[in-house]
């Protein structure tokens, strides 16, 4: 309920209820709370907001300004109370607007738009302030309120602010000075300054001749000559494009390797093992790869080193590649939403030890992150490039989602060093995905060795690990393979085998066997009739007719014209096929 101030005080009704005026105030003060308490994007306090904001409508509807009195427990409108708050404490916004020194304040249109912000900001700043932080009316002050006035006194000279000829702005104003609106306020200012520069341009002395001043130079820089003012423009632009990580590791290293004092290296490495932990939480990947390969440089030059100090730096990199900390910094990268470019990734992985390209690949299978797989991949590429050793002692890792990518990684890279490993797990007998992977390696490896290699899959007991070896052979022509080849052919697999892989095989025995395996595929394809001879089925007949067109000589073509008018016709077409030089149907 609103109380009047002062009877005195009240000169003319006020334009609308008072008690608009001090439900808006009551609204205010929550909203100070929810912005206290809340997130800016939080429900409750875009509700208190709103209600603010609300509240102003019928307030501008009736007046064109509210214009408050303070004092240390009441905020007064028309001589009315509007708020009370009879206690001095910090929660109260009287007191908080009068202790420094704030004793009239008022607010135009449009000040619940975007100044109320600014203005929710400011009070609880206020009321959480120690006593060497910046006051209410240096904050004001900051934020530069067009539609908030107020006037105040100097609270360390309270009797001389008082006096009836105070300047404009502060309390008291002169007689006949009120609230001007923020337009008619910028215009006087306008026409103060036009008539201060009048009347300082009437009373500038006259100037003497062949008296030299300062006025007469240009002072800006267009009086330089093109070619300077581009010189200026390149070395700003240099100086704001140095990196000022870099240049402090230099200074450190430097200092290190120059300083022989225990103390003072001690220090420096306490301070250089600080700095790569930040680096690397800020996604700085290639400054700690510098710093990594300048360390190794400076462990070199640096006198008098003591063997604590060498061991100390020399290995921050094995540190940096431990799995534990490799785990979490590619777990870091992995919830990243910034991601680090490609470069600066793999040049950091490069001058880890090997033992970290294991912690990678085994984070190339783990990641969900689309944007980072890339980036692991690469890395991965450069590290194994550089560590080929650790790439294969990795392909017979015990981890089977490590030795799988370390596998797919020497089959990509071409790493005939990686042959030996790769057959021991293709004997081993390990899970179907790990020896397909093998196989693939092999196919992409293709020197004799992997070649040879191939022929253990060759009787693998996964269907489609046979054929992808078989195709591989063939592709190549391995002719070494013949001996097992023709077993196969002669034996019970080719038989049970399905018409794919059956066709596959064939194929691949035709490329290898030349003349000497016509005889063979001459008696499948041509048996002997007879009353109680038995023939092979159809289909493997066709594919006996499709070896010999891939032996592709005289005697292969005579076995096929012996039954060019055979009476089957999967035969048939087969052999018309493989005279024409086609493929299987």
């Amino acid at each position: 309920m609103t109380t009047p101030a002062s009877t005195e005080m009240i000169a003319e009704a006020p334009p609308i209820p008072p008690a608009i005026v001090e439900d808006m105030l009551k609204l205010l003060d929550k909203a100070i709370r929810a912005h206290q308490m809340y997130m800016h994007n939080n429900p409750t306090y875009i509700k208190a907001l709103a209600n603010v904001r609300a509240s102003f409508v019928p307030i501008w509807e009736g007046t064109s300004n509210v214009v408050f009195q303070v004092t240390d427990t009441t905020l007064s409108w028309y001589g009315v109370v509007v708020q009370s708050n009879p206690e001095k404490a910090g929660d109260s916004l009287p007191w908080l607007l009068f202790k420094d020194g704030l004793r009239e304040f008022a607010l135009f249109p449009g000040f619940e738009d975007e100044e109320l912000d600014r203005f929710l900001a400011i009070i609880p700043r206020l009321r959480r302030a120690q006593s060497e932080e910046d006051d209410l009316l240096t904050l004001l002050w900051e934020n530069d309120f067009a539609l908030l006035r107020y006037r105040y006194v100097e609270v360390s000279d309270a009797p001389a602010s008082l006096m009836a000829a105070a300047e404009p702005g502060r309390w008291p104003a002169p007689a006949g000075q009120g609230y001007a609106p923020p337009s008619e306020v910028i215009a006087e200012a306008r026409d103060e300054t036009a008539v201060t520069e009048g009347s300082a341009a009437a009373s500038a002395p006259e100037k003497k001749a062949g008296v030299v001043r300062m006025d007469d130079f240009d002072s800006t820089l267009y009086f330089l000559d093109p070619a300077e003012i581009e010189y200026l423009r390149q070395e700003t632009t240099r100086e704001y494009n140095l990196d000022l990580r870099r240049l402090v590791l230099c200074a450190l290293l430097d200092i290190f390797e120059l300083q022989v004092d225990p103390l003072v290296r001690e220090e420096v490495a306490g301070d250089l093992e600080a700095l790569v932990l930040h680096l690397l939480s800020a996604g700085q990947f290639s400054t700690v790869a510098f710093l990594l390969r300048e360390l190794e440089g400076t462990m070199q030059r640096a006198r008098e080193l003591r063997p604590v100090d060498r061991e100390r730096l020399g290995k921050l990199p094995e540190r940096l590649s431990h799995p534990d900390a490799l785990s979490q910094m590619l777990q870091a990268l992995e919830e990243s939403t910034n991601l680090p470019p490609k470069d600066e990734l793999a040049s950091l992985f490069v001058q880890l030890k090997p033992t970290a390209l294991g912690g990678v690949l085994d984070a190339i299978d783990r990641t969900q992150n689309v944007q980072l797989r890339p980036l692991l991949e690469a890395s991965a590429e450069r590290l194994a490039q550089s560590n080929t050793g650790e790439l294969v002692r990795l392909v017979k890792e015990g981890k089977p989602a490590v030795a799988r990518e370390a596998i797919r990684r020497a089959g990509a890279m071409r790493t005939a060093a990686a042959v030996p490993a790769l057959t021991e797990v293709l004997k081993s007998g390990a899970e179907r995905p790990m020896r397909a992977a093998v196989v693939t390696a092999l196919t992409e490896i293709g020197t004799p060795g992997a070649l040879a290699a191939l022929e253990f899959a060759l009787t693998d007991l996964e269907r489609d690990i046979r054929v992808a070896a078989i195709r591989a052979l063939a592709a190549r022509v391995h002719r070494p393979a013949l001996a097992r080849v023709d077993a196969l052919i002669r034996g019970k697999e080719s038989r049970d085998a399905d018409r794919t892989e059956r066709i596959a095989l064939f194929e691949l025995y035709g490329l290898l066997c030349g003349d000497q395996g016509v005889p063979l595929l001459d008696g499948i394809l041509n048996a002997k009739g007879g009353l109680f001879a038995r023939r092979d089925d159809p289909e493997y007949r066709a594919c006996a007719a499709i070896a010999l067109g891939k032996v592709n000589s005289n005697a292969s073509r005579a076995a096929l014209e012996r039954s060019a008018s055979e009476k089957d016709v999967i035969v048939r077409n087969a052999v018309s096929r493989a005279l024409r030089g086609g493929l299987a149907p």
